[in-house]
């Protein structure tokens, strides 16, 4: 009977791993509430507000299929929900990695997961969010298999390549959890030199077999569609290994590293105050667990400790390694979560006799982390906030836009739309609290044509608030007309003349093109 089937799978979920999950979907929804009940859009959401999510022109083949199961649509409550869960199932399995034994620990995972970053750019595109907190997910487990006792690696391979197949920014995850599994080893385990190098060497077999994997079947769905690889984003170049450049690939990985988490150009902040104060706590703990465990009469072990930590660094920004030209933003960016895990870790790992020292330690973490918790679900509802105050500025903006359409002489009986340039102050697709929260934008969501991808944000904003059934002029039609002298003597929006009609096409000026 069901009722028993359940009552015996409940005996097997340890009370840590309740902690996390519940704490998880706790934060998560403190963190995301504001979005998941309300319809907060950005410039994707008004282009795939309903769509099949075919883009293995992109590389990710596997994305359509996990989405299709909460439908196409841009569902904010349901597919933030199952976002929030699947964060959750993965924060459970981090903790099922590290062998995670406190009811505390397991819940500041859960919600230091949940409330990521990351996770609010994730929502922020909530017609993939499903996707990819499936993503995430499936790359977790991936490094659970590798780190197992009796490891997997052929289903830790399987999955790598189906979680790089909806996203390919995931891979980061595995590659952090990988690594921090490696160092508590090392550091709290004192697990001898051999042992490690040679789990590494499987771990990383199974993950270049599962980018390999990934890269066949991806071939394969080219060819059997007869499909290229768009060059958004330097997508093609990534693919051949074209744009391999070490130098400027450490440059980015650090620049990214430090902006991420200590970016002090606009003054000190809460944000950078506390990265401040767990990576230096991080630090002195690991180093005084060094001199405790008396590693540093194992040369190869303190080696091997040194060059793990040094690559977590390198593996938080592995894409880089690819191509160092494509703007690694936040989105991306789910592997720096690892970081944290490594301070909360502390409240779990070491067993001190000195009690008052074991109790400023637990306390130390305790109260630290929930500070960043707190600052992360302040950041996200801040976030919102903006997205908000954007969306309706240019809700506004566009019935304006509409209005003039219909004043325009010869404007109703045009199908087709062709639209210049784009909006001042509608640039910029990230806002800086720190950190960058990509998806969100102070200006308009209203953007410029994106031909790479096939999109009009105007045009789609157009036919589904106001009613209208464009077409937009795109490729060398639309430069043809661009180029022509009544067409570049058009003044841009909102001066009179900025909308006009000619060969039964609807021009609409919005700026200057090629200033985007």
């Amino acid at each position: 009977m069901p009722e028993k089937v359940l009552k015996k799978l409940n005996t097997y979920i340890l009370p840590q791993w309740k902690a996390c999950f519940l704490m998880a979907l706790t934060a998560g929804l403190l963190a995301h509430l504001y979005k998941i009940t309300n319809w907060l859009p950005n410039w994707d959401s008004l282009v795939f507000r309903y769509d099949s999510q075919n883009m293995i022109a992109l590389g990710r083949w596997f994305l359509p299929v996990v989405c299709s199961f909460s439908s196409f649509y841009d569902l904010p409550f349901l597919n933030g929900i199952i976002s929030i869960v699947f964060h959750a199932l993965g924060a459970v399995y981090i903790c099922r990695i590290l062998n995670v034994n406190k009811k505390i620990t397991a819940g500041l995972v859960g919600a230091l997961v949940a409330s990521f970053p990351a996770v609010t750019s994730v929502m922020m595109y909530n017609y993939v969010a499903d996707g990819y907190a499936v993503a995430f997910f499936l790359s977790v487990l991936a490094a659970f298999y590798m780190t197992r006792e009796k490891p997997s690696h052929r289903i830790s391979a399987l999955l790598i390549a189906l979680s790089v197949g909806i996203y390919q920014a995931y891979i980061t995850v595995t590659i952090m959890l990988v690594l921090l599994k490696l160092i508590d080893e090392a550091v709290n385990k004192s697990v001898p030199f051999g042992v490690l190098l040679k789990k590494a060497l499987y771990m990383l077999i199974a993950g270049v077999i599962g980018v390999l994997l990934y890269g066949i079947v991806l071939k394969i769905l080219l060819s059997i569609f007869s499909v290229e690889l768009l060059d958004y984003q330097g997508m093609g170049n990534t693919a051949s290994l074209s744009n391999i450049n070490l130098f400027a690939s450490l440059y980015i990985v650090k620049e990214t590293f430090l902006k991420y988490f200590f970016d002090l150009s606009d003054g000190v902040s809460v944000y950078a105050v506390l990265n401040f104060l767990v990576m230096i706590f991080t630090v002195l703990y690991y180093i005084k667990c060094v001199i405790k465990n008396k590693l540093y009469k194992k040369p190869l072990s303190i080696m091997m400790i040194i060059v793990l930590s040094v690559l977590l660094v390198f593996g938080a920004g592995a894409l880089a390694f690819i191509n160092p030209f494509v703007d690694y933003h936040n989105l991306m960016l789910m592997g720096y979560s690892i970081f944290y895990i490594f301070f909360i870790l502390i409240y779990e790992r070491g067993n001190e006799k000195n009690e008052r020292y074991s109790a400023v330690k637990c306390w130390t973490v305790l109260l630290v982390s929930a500070a960043v918790i707190l600052n992360q679900i302040v950041i996200a509802n801040v976030s919102y906030h903006k997205a908000q105050i954007a969306y309706e500025k240019s809700y506004g903006t566009l019935v304006r836009i509409a209005d003039r359409i219909e004043q325009t002489k010869e404007a109703e009986a045009c199908d087709r739309i062709l639209v210049i340039g784009h909006l001042e102050n509608s640039e910029s697709y990230s806002v800086n609290l720190p950190p960058d929260i990509t998806g969100i934008t102070d200006g308009y969501i209203i953007r410029a044509d994106d031909e790479t991808v096939g999109q009009s944000v105007l045009c789609s904003a157009l036919n589904d608030y106001c009613d209208k059934n464009y077409k937009f002029v795109s490729g060398d039609e639309k430069k043809a007309i661009s180029q022509r002298e009544d067409i570049k003597a058009m003044n841009v929006w909102p001066y009179e003349d900025c909308i006009m009609v000619t060969d039964n096409i609807i021009v609409i000026k919005l700026g200057t093109e090629g200033e985007f």
